[in-house]
């Protein structure tokens, strides 16, 4: 899948206006979750997207289809509940976990947080998934913050 020409990476209404407004800023996004989709296991990635949908309370993000590994429907509606669901793995929860206080307050990661995604990734893999939660929030953010800000005032009078 070459990531500049794949819009399934994107949010099509972040990839709507971002062509729109700034074609080479969308260019580069979409390298960049290119990238981040073929480096790391795309599963974990969706299921994380889908908490920070769900953390960011965004419902558009949270039904676009998936743009690395789907999960299972039952999987992706129990989200709010890995904790405590059988549905999901320790691997995964370390993820969840995580992103919740990555999303929450990145300034608050402990080294508690770090040493529980160090049990299952090499030290690599943990620097490589951060950089990803940093690129899938701040798409998220971009495309609620655009789509709240400028889809008042699209509309036709």
């Amino acid at each position: 899948m070459p990531p500049a020409e794949d819009a399934s990476l994107l949010a099509p209404d972040l990839e709507e206006r971002l062509a729109r407004f700034a074609p080479e800023v969308r260019d580069v996004i979409s390298t960049l979750h290119g990238e981040l989709w073929q480096a790391l296991d795309p599963e974990v990635l969706e299921l994380c997207r889908l908490r920070i949908a769900s953390l960011q309370a965004d419902e558009r993000e949270a039904a676009r289809a998936a743009p690395g590994a789907p999960v299972p429907p039952e999987k992706a509606a129990a989200i709010s509940d890995w904790p405590d669901s059988p549905l999901f793995n320790e691997r995964e929860r370390a993820c969840l976990a995580f992103t919740e206080q990555f999303v929450g307050d990145v300034a608050g990661v402990s080294q508690g947080d770090i040493d529980a995604l160090l049990a299952h990734f090499s030290p690599g893999e943990v620097q490589a998934f951060v950089s990803a939660l940093l690129a899938l929030d701040q798409h998220q953010r971009l495309a609620l913050g655009l789509r709240t800000v400028l889809a008042p005032q699209e509309e036709p009078a």
